[in-house]
């Protein structure tokens, strides 16, 4: 997965987590029309085949606002915090 991972969650069979992206993580997961790379991604992956690769859900400017986003979705589901 990321290396740069800030938060991580399960919820039902994916896995969303936030990570800033680099300019070709970005490009690859067809990030078009998001603005850039830059800023934190809210992204998502099946539990069941992480080799398929994720998908983009929402952006933020800040990693205090990607961790709102991230709540939201996770719900009451106790994230883990990426060292």
């Amino acid at each position: 997965m990321m290396e740069d991972l800030y938060m991580e969650g399960e919820m039902g069979e994916q896995i969303v987590f936030v990570t800033p992206l680099s300019h070709k993580m970005y490009r690859e997961a067809m990030g078009h029309g998001m603005g850039g790379p830059e800023g934190y991604f809210v992204c998502s992956l099946l539990k069941s085949r992480p080799d398929a690769g994720f998908e983009i859900l929402a952006k933020a400017a800040t990693l205090e606002a990607a961790e709102l986003i991230f709540r939201a979705l996770i719900g009451s589901v106790k994230p883990t915090l990426a060292a």
